[in-house]
């Protein structure tokens, strides 16, 4: 019980330094790991075995491949376009960004890279509509992360790894309940800003955009590696360095550049919180956890209460790499007395929302790239106060926490479990 409490404590502190020091997590998990080994003199293969090649092998194959079509502008062109396609129905545009959000990240890279592509691609379609550029980078924003849960993203990956021997694995309702609340979301923020106002200033026309060779090149090795995936279930981290390096020898795509843009310091956090979390879970910090919240939570408040935990570490630590891994192993073993495998996966997508959505908080990635994205545009920065928007975002963020819960206390997600 004292290595159980340790570890747990030390898990806590390595949140707290990482976010007040603004550390890397996973290097500090990696570090507690070790200090904790020493102490208790446990044999450090319990901390190697803890690492997942698998989840490292997805995050990097995915990573490298869309770093590529980003580069060689096959997502943006492909973006732009179906946008320009719409150009005459302005007002159906917000949706638009929506599904190309959630499209663009069920497809393969789930919303961490796109989470920059959006704001950029929102806030010139947004100046050629009439439509406010904050609303439409936010709402592409929901889409994105909305669809994190499809089978052919990292966070997937991540997800399914923690499930374990939990069978079956409903990763569709994980995937609708995201949606869902991306939905919920982006329509709250459309009326919010009211939306069906095309009154903000349009300084051009927006860009026909057409393919050439090697954007449909780049498009049919990502209809392969979807193909691959989906029916004959090969490896999405393996496939995807493999079209990646196809693109690569055919000169379509820069190898060099790509590698520099995977995002290292996010896949170190994932895999050292994990290694960390599983010193917590084999001393019994989970079941200490569990145990200790087990008592106050019943069918009817369990939702609820797993959002706000959630929601709550998301504001300060990452969804993929903190909150998924100390939450997802604690809703296992909280529900085990319960035997309802529907009551179980509907907690575990509680903490897939509550770990997704407060990242529109400008303390966090999704939120501070849209204040970045119409800060460094000249021609709509000074109509933006950073202060206002700074605020605007973060009330935001703690609006989404309410609205989660009401939907998670009236039942809406447990009609998708049933």
């Amino acid at each position: 019980m004292e290595l159980a409490i340790i570890s747990l404590i030390s898990l806590l502190l390595v949140i707290v330094i990482g976010f007040i020091k603004k550390l890397n997590m996973g290097i500090l998990a990696l570090g507690a790991s070790l200090i904790i080994a020493t102490i208790f003199k446990l044999d450090e293969k319990i901390i190697i075995e803890a690492f997942s090649a698998n989840i490292f092998i997805t995050m990097a194959g995915v990573s490298f491949y869309f770093a590529i079509l980003t580069d060689n502008k096959t997502l943006s062109i492909s973006a732009n376009k179906l946008v320009y396609l719409f150009g005459k129905h302005k007002y159906i545009v917000p949706l638009v960004i929506f599904i190309i959000g959630a499209f663009l990240s069920s497809i393969g890279p789930g919303p961490l890279p796109l989470l920059a592509v959006i704001p950029v691609l929102a806030v010139p379609i947004a100046m050629s509509t009439g439509h406010n550029p904050v609303m439409l980078s936010i709402i592409g924003q929901c889409g994105a992360m909305g669809a994190r849960m499809s089978p052919l993203t990292p966070d997937y990956a991540v997800v399914h790894g923690l499930l374990k021997d939990f069978e079956p694995a409903p990763d569709i309702k994980f995937y609708l309940s995201g949606i869902l609340t991306a939905f919920v979301i982006s329509l709250v923020v459309f009326i919010y800003y009211k939306g069906w106002r095309l009154d903000y200033k349009s300084d051009h026309e927006l860009e026909k955009t057409s393919f050439k060779k090697e954007h449909i090149i780049s498009l049919i090795t990502l209809l392969i590696l979807i193909i691959s995936v989906i029916v004959f279930h090969t490896n999405v981290g393996l496939t995807a360095f493999a079209m990646g390096s196809l693109l690569g020898l055919l000169n379509i795509g820069d190898e060099k550049e790509a590698i520099k843009k995977i995002p290292w310091g996010v896949i170190l956090l994932v895999l050292g919180v994990g290694m960390l979390m599983n010193i917590v879970i084999s001393s019994g910090g989970v079941k200490f956890m569990a145990d200790k919240l087990s008592n106050s939570i019943n069918k009817q408040n369990a939702g609820p209460i797993v959002l706000f935990f959630a929601n709550t570490i998301s504001f300060f630590a990452s969804g993929l790499g903190v909150v998924f891994p100390t939450l997802v192993p604690m809703v296992l073993e909280i529900t085990s007395s319960f035997n309802d495998p529907n009551f179980t996966s509907e907690l575990i997508s509680m903490v897939i929302v509550g770990g997704t959505f407060t990242g529109l908080s400008p303390f966090t990635t999704a939120g501070a790239l849209v204040m970045s994205a119409v800060s460094t545009d000249d021609r709509i920065s000074k109509d933006f106060s950073q202060n206002k928007l700074f605020m605007e975002l973060l009330f935001l963020a703690l609006f989404i926490i309410l609205i989660e819960m009401i939907l998670s206390y009236i039942g809406i997600y447990s009609l998708i479990f049933r």
